[in-house]
This record gives C-alpha cells, sequence and structure tokens, in this order.
C-alpha cells in the first residue's frame, strides 16, 4: 500500500522530460533549454492538480497520454488504478514555473491480491485497497476537473450529469466531448449538453463550468485545453497572492508591536 501511494508522489521531472504516470520515459539525450534553466532556477512556484473523470472507454487515458506527449494508442486497455504524472504549462509568456500533476482518475479499479504474511485476528487475508476514487478522495487539493464523455454514447453524458453535482463548487469543470471525429455516430447532440451546462446552477461567485469537444485520435481540441488550465492556474495564483497579502498585514502588525517594545525598553533611551 505504501509502495502504491508512492508512485503517487513519485513523479518528478529529469532534463525537461515529464516522468511518471507509469509510462515510458524519452532517453536521456534532452537537455534543458536555457529558458527552462532559468525558470527552473527560480523553483517551482506554483503546483497544480488537474483530474480526468468519465465513465470507462471514453478515452482518459488517451487523453492523460496526449497531455505527456505520447502518441494516440487506438487499442483499449481498461487501467486497473489512478495514475498520475507531472507535465510542464506555462501560463501565456510569464516566467512562473507551474508544476501540473494530472490524475488519470478510476472510480472502481481492480481487486489486489492478498498482502503476503499479512492476515486479519479472524485469520483472513488482507488486501491492500485498489488505489481509485472509492479509496482516495480525488476532490481534495484539486485545481481543476476535465470530466470527459464520448458523444457517441448516451450513457457517458448521464455520468457527467451525475459527476457534476459532485464537484466542489469552487473547482473550473471542462466537459470534454471526446471523439467527434466520429460525429457521424453521435448520439448526443451538442446543443443538449451546452443547454444542460448551462442549467447548471451554480452559486454566485462559483468557478465556470466549460464545454468544448476533441479527438484524441488527432489531438484536435488539447489547444483548447491547455488554454483552459488558465482558469484554475489564475484561481491558485490568486489564493497565493491573497496568502502573501495576510501575512505580510500580519508581519507588518508584528513588526509596529516589535518597535514600540523596543522604544519602550532601556537600549532604545540613551541617557541609560
Amino acid at each position: 500500500m505504501l509502495s502504491a501511494l508512492k508512485r503517487l508522489a513519485g513523479n518528478k521531472v529529469e532534463n525537461g522530460v515529464s516522468v511518471g504516470g507509469g509510462g515510458a520515459t524519452t532517453p536521456g539525450h534532452q537537455t534543458m533549454s536555457q529558458n527552462l534553466q532559468r525558470k527552473f532556477a527560480r523553483g517551482v512556484q506554483y503546483n497544480m492538480k488537474i483530474i480526468i473523470k468519465g465513465d470507462r472507454n471514453t478515452g482518459k487515458t488517451c487523453l492523460f497520454h496526449r497531455l505527456q506527449g505520447k502518441k494516440f494508442i487506438q487499442e483499449y486497455i481498461p487501467t486497473d488504478e489512478i495514475q498520475v504524472a507531472s507535465i510542464q504549462w506555462s501560463y501565456k509568456t510569464t516566467d512562473d514555473v507551474v508544476k501540473v500533476e494530472v490524475w488519470d482518475v478510476v472510480d472502481k479499479g481492480k481487486k489486489r491480491a492478498p498482502l503476503e504474511g499479512l492476515k486479519m485476528a479472524a485469520g483472513e487475508e488482507v488486501i491492500a485497497p485498489a488505489l481509485d476514487a472509492e479509496f482516495l478522495d480525488v476532490y481534495k487539493g484539486t485545481n481543476g476537473v476535465i470530466l470527459i464523455m464520448d458523444i457517441t454514447k448516451n450513457w457517458t453524458f448521464d455520468y457527467v450529469q451525475r459527476e457534476l453535482s459532485k464537484i466542489p463548487e469552487h473547482i473550473p469543470v471542462l466537459v470534454l466531448g471526446n471523439h467527434c471525429d466520429m460525429s457521424h455516430h453521435r448520439t448526443v447532440v451538442n446543443d443538449v449538453i451546452i443547454y444542460y451546462i448551462e442549467s447548471v446552477q451554480r452559486p454566485v461567485g462559483s468557478a465556470q463550468i466549460r464545454y468544448t469537444e476533441a479527438s484524441m485520435s488527432n489531438g484536435f481540441g488539447l489547444k483548447y485545453l491547455h488554454k483552459f488550465f488558465g482558469l484554475p492556474f489564475l484561481q491558485l495564483q490568486r489564493q497565493t497572492l491573497l496568502s502573501q497579502l495576510e501575512r505580510n498585514s500580519s508581519e507588518t502588525k508584528l513588526t509596529l508591536q516589535e518597535l514600540d517594545l523596543y522604544q519602550q525598553g532601556p537600549d532604545s533611551d540613551y541617557d541609560k
């Protein structure tokens, strides 16, 4: 179990190449550009978490791979548990270093084999829980959600409608209609999706819910998705700046108190 959790936290960036999520790494002859070296010398300013959710066989893992710059894989292979990878992203032309942690979320993972040598008091074998959304609160610390659906399968839109109500209102959401390259098989009309999203009641001041369509097979829609990352980033930046202002205000009060105390003490009396 501990090793599995370490896998979630163990992604890193080597030589300017993102590593993580169980995929193969790019072999070594890539050097970090001077621009990246300058940015990374300042350290990571922001850590942003984006999760991908959706019904089975909608293209979650394809999107997960696409965001890492990997090729499209035609064959469908069910994902057994949550995968995590770190990718490089920057907001427009800023020098801020943003580490984006992308989670390919599985709602119910595949059961694991019993842990060797561990048994309960009643003699039953201990089975490690799968790393899935039933075991982990995936929305904790999340800055943005991508809800992916398949425009050729009605039930994947039903999933989106059920899941939207579970997402905390402060988190920006992008509903992504995958397989737009197969629009001749479309069963979920674009206008119906947009109408539903616009009808979702969120309190004033809540984060936005957006909709766009994409195709993982040819990469259409990925540019929009990268622009969408700006919403959770700006929200994260705002929270960080407000926190810094709060800390600045508190430090200012403390400094004023220290000055008052010093003036009342013997060290500020010239005669003494």
